[in-house]
């Protein structure tokens, strides 16, 4: 996870100030483990729950997709425990499945499955989606069809001129 990619934004949400902020991409490598130092720290942020948004943007600063993350912080900063809503079978049979060459269509069937309830567990609560689209970037130019409206969707958002079923 070297650079900061250009098309990446990282959104966390900071309950003291109840808005969506962004975090840098150095913070967010570290925060995951992914630097040389190893901690998963991050600095300032409180104990407990802790919603983060990775908005992947198009060539165009389009929104394209987004990833939402729900972790367990200590009192110190540090990644506790990271949410996949999966029991200890589950994950192994995920982890299985994700591993096969040529995954049979149960397979992929079972796999979309997991996978679906790892997201929706991740999302962040419904009071802060207002504070949400008043930054989340490249809303406005998200094309129909791209993976960024499953997130949208499960957040009660719609495009203009549609309802939320």
């Amino acid at each position: 996870m070297a650079g900061t990619p250009d098309s990446t934004v990282i959104l966390r949400w900071d309950k003291c100030e109840a808005v969506w902020a962004e975090l840098s991409w150095r913070d967010w490598v570290r925060f995951r483990g992914f630097d040389e130092s190893g901690f998963r720290l991050l600095v300032g942020t409180e104990a407990g729950e802790q919603y983060f948004l990775v908005c992947v943007l198009g060539d165009r600063g389009e929104l394209c997709n987004v990833i939402p993350h729900r972790y367990v912080m200590s009192a110190d900063g540090r990644l506790v425990h990271g949410f996949d809503g999966l029991g200890v079978a589950e994950r192994e049979e995920s982890c299985k499945i994700e591993e096969l060459p040529l995954p049979s269509i149960e397979d992929m069937e079972r796999y979309k499955e997991l996978g679906a309830r790892g997201f929706s567990v991740n999302l962040p609560p419904q009071y802060t989606v207002q504070s949400l689209l008043k930054v989340i970037p490249g809303l406005a130019a998200a094309q129909e069809g791209g993976a960024c409206w499953n997130f949208l969707s499960a957040i009660g958002v719609c495009r203009s001129g549609t309802r939320a079923r």
